[in-house]
């Protein structure tokens, strides 16, 4: 078998992988699987008096030596009631070490600088990605939980993800802001922009949850919660940590692209969730991004470290080096990489 062959054979395959996964009667299989008829989706009216709050981080690997990287991060807040936004605020953009193995100084000192307590949990993964991570999250966590004191009973905040942890360190800070929401009665969700989350053995719930009330004609916008299904969700990628929350699927606007996955806490009556995505709904109008709650745009927006910001902290810690007697040498050989070579060619 030649190379095109080869190919060939590879695209092929993974096709009919993808296939496997959405299959032509996935709509079909999942209202088996789930119980789901057409009262199973819930239609929500786009009104909201209150604020909504989005909460979002960013983070990104701006050197990397291989024993240890440097990453920048930083979280946004973005604040409205209507059409008109209340506030924005970010945090500092933190310069953090991300090195692999046991302990990691940096997290340590930023968690306690957040939460006022040390980290219960090392950050040890061996994955400097995975760390920029975890660091994003304790900015976002911290973030969140700063304006759950602030806001009035009734407002909702609304984070980028889930209400789940990557880290274990981080479980009794949500913990901690789910309690603070709930004893001063502000509402909080979480809407995930693409999700693992999947039934049946590895079936994207999305798709399969916006083909069947595609099929029952459900007009937008609408919710489900595809968690009420006994045994429906595959669990296999969370089963380490707590479900804290619901799990729906929702399209919000009916000229959105697609739908989203939105995790809402355990204990909420019918009218706390139908109260959180009408407000979803409200602010789903945007035309840029119509169907996605544009606090949450705005906060992506304005917390998003673009290349201007890697590249002047790049050169902040070269002018730093020279400072310390180091000189162009030592940071190719510490920070070098063949692939920026490869890549003038």
């Amino acid at each position: 078998m030649d190379q095109k062959d080869l190919y060939r054979d590879a695209i092929r395959r993974v096709a009919g992988r993808i296939r496997e996964a959405a299959p032509e009667d996935l709509a079909g299989q999942f209202s088996v699987a789930g119980g789901f008829d057409a009262a199973s989706y819930r239609r929500c009216r786009p009104e909201f008096g209150g604020a909504v709050c989005a909460v979002d981080g960013s983070n990104t690997i701006v050197l990397d030596a291989g024993s240890f990287a440097i990453a920048a991060v930083r979280a946004s807040v973005s604040a409205y009631a209507g059409g008109t936004r209340l506030c924005h605020r970010k945090t500092p953009l933190y310069v953090v070490t991300v090195n692999p193995g046991a302990g990691n100084e940096d997290f340590d000192s930023l968690f306690y600088d957040c939460f006022h307590c040390s980290p219960k949990v090392h950050l040890d993964h061996d994955d400097p990605i995975r760390n920029t991570a975890v660091v994003r999250d304790t900015l976002e966590f911290w973030a969140a939980t700063e304006m759950a004191a602030e806001l009035d009973a009734g407002d909702l905040i609304v984070l980028d993800g889930t209400l789940q942890v990557r880290h274990a360190s981080h479980d009794e800070v949500v913990e901690n802001l789910l309690n603070l929401c709930n004893l001063r009665g502000v509402l909080i969700a979480a809407v995930t922009k693409r999700t693992s989350l999947t039934w049946g053995g590895g079936h994207p719930i999305v798709p399969a949850a916006e083909g069947f009330a595609r099929d029952l004609g459900v007009p937008e916008p609408w919710y489900l919660c595809v968690s009420a299904a006994e045994g429906l969700i595959d669990r296999r990628e969370t089963y380490l940590w707590k479900q804290r929350g619901e799990q729906y699927v929702a399209r919000l606007h009916p000229r959105a692209q697609r739908a989203f996955k939105v995790e809402i806490p355990k204990y909420y009556s019918p009218e706390m969730v139908e109260e959180v995505f009408s407000a979803l709904a409200f602010f789903a109008d945007d035309g840029r991004v119509t169907g996605y709650p544009y606090p949450l745009l705005d906060a992506h927006l304005t917390t998003k470290i673009g290349r201007d910001a890697v590249e002047q902290v790049r050169q902040d810690i070269i002018r730093s080096m020279d400072l310390l007697g180091m000189n162009l040498a030592d940071y190719t050989g510490i920070f070098g990489d063949y692939h920026d070579e490869f890549d003038r060619y």
